[in-house]
């Protein structure tokens, strides 16, 4: 029933690629693929790149910004490097369609991707939680879809460990990190978030989830908020880091 099911529905709405729009392979049910060919060959050439810091193969670099240095992160993870300001990347079209769209396809292949890198992260762990920092309300309601919290509640079915709502958003309008200088985006993001009610993180190990991390600024504010609630370790992972985050001699760090 579930593969008559899905047919119906490629039938009435066609599935498309997620970074060029083209048309994919309905006919193959089963499969959790949001790229067309030609976009999955330019995703797994940018997953080959290499960290200007220490060399390493982009999955595998473990290099993070001072920010979350300095805010003692135990472990930082992402899949590639997002080009900043070029946006015929196919990473940069994946960033932004699950932020303007609510596909779980897309959210499902991306957690997919990040999986080996979760358990990488959280090799001999126990007690392992995931969770994100939550989008705006304005922007929930305008895009439909919070998109960190997406890709963790995918990332979550897929490797069994819980995911749970541990960040809250302070009351009263705050500015788009977006939109903020480098040093602003670390004074904001300090209280645009909160530990969220009921919040238990006690001696557990918490992998913090985000689509992309710019100047590491959100990042450090909630390894900063979950280690002083009691949180053993807080890794982080996410599906780009910005591409000025692969050398040290960049500003943004």
């Amino acid at each position: 029933m579930k593969r008559i099911g899905r047919l119906l529905q490629n039938l009435l709405f066609p599935p498309k690629c997620a970074a060029c729009g083209s048309l994919l392979d309905w006919q193959s049910l089963d499969s959790h693929e949001a790229l067309c060919r030609d976009c999955l060959r330019r995703w797994e050439s940018e997953k080959a790149d290499t960290c200007g810091i220490c060399a390493a193969r982009v999955t595998a670099c473990n290099c993070m910004t001072a920010r979350m240095e300095r805010a003692k992160c135990a472990g930082f993870r992402k899949l590639v490097f997002y080009r900043h300001g070029k946006h015929g990347h196919v990473q940069n079209r994946l960033i932004f369609h699950i932020k303007r769209n609510n596909d779980r396809q897309t959210s499902r292949f991306l957690a997919s991707e990040l999986l080996p890198s979760l358990r990488a992260l959280t090799e001999g762990k126990t007690d392992v939680v995931l969770t994100w920092a939550p989008r705006s309300r304005s922007s929930t309601l305008k895009h439909g879809t919070d998109q960190a919290r997406a890709l963790a509640k995918e990332l979550s079915l897929l490797c069994g460990f819980p995911c749970e709502k541990l960040i809250g958003r302070t009351f009263g309008k705050k500015p788009e990190q977006k939109a903020l200088s480098t040093k602003a985006r670390m004074r904001n993001a300090k209280s645009l978030y909160r530990l969220a009610p009921n919040a238990d993180v006690k001696g557990k190990n918490v992998v913090f989830v985000d689509d992309i991390v710019t100047t590491g600024a959100t990042a450090a504010a909630c390894v900063q908020l979950l280690r002083r609630a009691g949180a053993e370790n807080v890794f982080c992972l996410t599906v780009a880091s910005n591409d000025t985050n692969q050398t040290r001699e960049k500003p943004t760090r």
